[in-house]
């Protein structure tokens, strides 16, 4: 392998096609809810004038209003959240090449791409393999006093994901692996 021709680890398309149809599946969810909760926000502050004018006790009405914008703005994170990893999982690569390892994130801006994982280090930067959360994380040995200090490389998915650990297991000198 020369360094003008580096291997690419992508996602495959079945996994890209779940990531979409996960995505898509949220989006639909999260629409319904809002239209839902639109819809019963005009009953819902009637029954609150109701009771208000009733004399009667409101804290339990105001309770489920509060609850149910609450809820439509997590879900709405939640929805947020879903984009940034289909955008992640379908924008993905893995370049091997003969002097280190780089992820890119080509669907992302660059300091969101970078937060979530993209960058480059050189194979004897290499210090540790691991999985954290729905990450497989590559993290740069500690530098010298007064070295900056690297970020780790994340990635969700890719195709032959075997062969990938195989390559970093065999090409990083420097390498310990987590957990």
């Amino acid at each position: 392998m020369s360094t003008s021709t580096p291997l690419v680890f992508r996602p495959s398309t079945t996994q890209r096609s779940l990531a979409a149809l996960l995505c898509v599946g949220s989006w639909l969810v999260g629409v319904r809810a809002l239209a839902a909760l639109l819809e019963n926000l005009p009953r819902m502050t009637r029954m609150l004038r109701a009771a208000e004018v009733a004399g009667e006790p409101t804290l339990a009405l105001w309770l489920q209003l509060v609850a149910a914008v609450a809820a439509v703005l997590v879900a709405g994170g939640l929805l947020l959240l879903s984009i940034a990893a289909f955008l992640s999982v379908e924008g993905c690569a893995v370049l091997v090449d003969e002097i280190g390892i780089s992820v890119e994130q080509h669907l992302l801006p660059g300091p969101l791409g970078g937060l979530l994982g993209s960058g480059r280090l050189a194979w004897k930067q290499v210090g540790a393999l691991e999985r954290s959360g729905p990450f497989f994380v590559l993290r740069a040995i500690t530098p010298p006093e007064g070295g900056p200090r690297l970020r780790p490389l994340r990635f969700l998915l890719v195709e032959n994901l075997d062969r990938l650990v195989h390559l970093i297991l065999e090409r990083s000198p420097n390498l310990h692996l987590e957990g």
